[in-house]
């Protein structure tokens, strides 16, 4: 079932990944391999692993392929700090 995926050869269950990438794509500024390892009860290593598994994964998904037609952007932080100047 998970051959040919980022589940293959992991020993964590595969109702932990899906609370992982849950918590990844849920808050605005992303999460930390620490908070991951917090609340999935798993040791750091594996959360850094998983979550490094799964920005891959998105990253290969969305390249090339630009956004076109009306893009709608909420919430969204753009840039850095504003110097006043």
């Amino acid at each position: 079932m998970t051959s040919g995926t980022i589940f293959e050869y992991t020993k964590l269950p595969l109702t932990i990944w899906f609370l992982g990438i849950y918590l990844l794509t849920q808050p605005k500024n992303g999460i930390s391999a620490l908070e991951l390892k917090r609340q999935l009860g798993i040791g750091y290593n594996a959360a850094w692993r998983m979550k490094h598994k799964l920005l891959q994964v998105m990253k290969e998904r969305d390249d090339g392929k630009p956004l076109s037609g009306a893009i709608q952007v909420d919430d969204a932080y753009w840039g850095g700090e504003h110097n006043g100047g």
